[in-house]
């Protein structure tokens, strides 16, 4: 299990990340149906801002999705070569 944490903390952080990020897009653009749906939270000033700031951990978030199981596989196969 705890081989797998790490993946697993990645994954459901790329997927948080991403609903957010769509969310905040769609405050952007569609504001008269996302504010009121939020309640206020997510005004277009507050997603744009949130959705700028968004880009490099989700940019961070996808690069390690992708490269964590090739990285561990290539990790594996040389210590099983020593």
């Amino acid at each position: 299990m705890a081989k797998y944490l790490f993946e697993r903390i990645i994954q459901w952080l790329l997927f948080l990340v991403t609903i957010i990020y769509v969310l905040t897009g769609l405050g952007i653009t569609q504001f008269r149906i996302i504010e009121p749906a939020t309640f206020g939270l997510l005004s277009k000033n507050r997603s744009f801002a949130i959705h700028d700031n968004l880009l490099i951990p989700f940019i961070v978030l996808l690069v390690l999705h992708i490269t964590v199981k090739p990285v561990k596989q290539i990790y594996k196969n040389r210590r099983r070569e020593k």
